[in-house]
């Protein structure tokens, strides 16, 4: 089999250069080989640089000013974009349709629809687990009852941070948060060492990456519906724990939420004690990290990602010489 070469073009965060903590390139694989090509939030960039290559992959990311050439349509080469939150808001989706509509050759989407891309091709193509980073390291599980993430546009996770520190006061569940703040490698260590990571989804309609990543540490997940995905089945007190409110949205500039309340997070309270009173928390992780393992790694995705890349693109296939399994 001859490998498929890629150009990774994304910005220099240690996430996308060492760790790869989205999954995808990971760890070598069979199939696929690639380089790592940095680039700042403005950028012109001549592919034609980037050296032998059969396609780029560019990163989803916070950019500006872009510009590759060739021109779409002018090169040999194709770009495929991988987005993974535009599901955010709906001028975060449009942005991205029209930063890309001139530069890329195709789109692969996390968790969108690409029937809301028009005009572009599009593909789904999931987030994938790396499992050698997330993984069940044998720490002392000695945190009950974990909150980790981010702050920024979501108004209610502050409120709810407090409310679920005085829960787990009151039922003596050990408990712990970054407080909004940014951990970095820390939160892979935290998820094996927490029996439950409570999760307010950005919106309904966002599949979070946390759900593969906890699975795979061995931790159970109590959260927000999962959104219903072709390609993923997240069954609900199977899989992880779900809880329909209290409810987030994504929105900028707004103030935070009021305090919350227990009338508030009923849901919550009950799913935590079925959880850790009950001891159903290990039985639920377990289920999540043999399904994420069995289908959501970044070795099974690589072979999906190589085949749409040959489906998409025919030169590829009489470049490695399968292009009798498409005829």
């Amino acid at each position: 089999m001859i490998p498929l070469k890629l150009a990774l073009v994304h910005r220099g965060h240690w996430y996308r250069n060492e760790a790869r903590i989205d999954g995808q390139f990971a760890y070598p694989v069979p199939g696929l080989e690639w380089t790592h090509h940095n680039v700042e939030r403005s950028f012109d960039l001549d592919i034609r640089t980037l050296g032998d290559v059969d396609a780029v992959w560019w990163d989803d990311g916070k950019y500006s000013e872009v510009r590759f050439t060739p021109e779409k349509g002018a090169r040999k080469t194709p770009i495929v974009f991988w987005a993974l939150y535009p599901t955010l808001a709906d001028h975060i989706r449009q942005s991205r349709i029209s930063m890309l509509r001139n530069q890329v050759d195709a789109v692969l989407m996390d968790h969108d629809n690409p029937d809301f891309w028009p005009g572009m091709m599009g593909r789904r193509m999931a987030y994938s687990v790396n499992e050698r980073y997330y993984r069940d390291r044998g720490l002392n599980r000695d945190v009950d009852v974990g909150f980790y993430n981010v702050w920024g546009h979501n108004p209610l996770r502050p409120a709810f941070d407090a409310w679920l520190e005085d829960l787990c006061k009151r039922h003596g569940w050990r408990y712990w948060s970054n407080k909004g703040q940014f951990i970095g490698t820390q939160y892979a260590q935290l998820l094996a060492r927490t029996k439950v990571v409570v999760h307010l989804n950005r919106t309904p309609d966002t599949r979070p990456p946390r759900i593969f990543d906890c699975a795979a540490c061995g931790t159970a997940l109590l959260s927000n519906p999962m959104p219903k995905l072709p390609g993923e089945h997240w069954t609900p007190w199977w899989h992880y724990g779900e809880f329909v409110y209290p409810r987030d949205h994504y929105e900028e500039n707004v103030p935070d939420h009021a305090p919350l309340t227990d009338a508030d997070c009923g849901e919550v309270i009950e799913g935590l004690e079925w959880l850790l009173d009950k001891g159903t928390w290990m039985a639920i992780a377990q289920n999540a990290k043999e399904y994420v393992l069995a289908c959501h790694t970044w070795e099974r995705r690589a072979w999906e990602l190589r085949g749409i890349l040959l489906d998409l693109f025919p030169a590829l296939r009489d470049k490695v010489g399968e292009g009798y399994l498409y005829q």
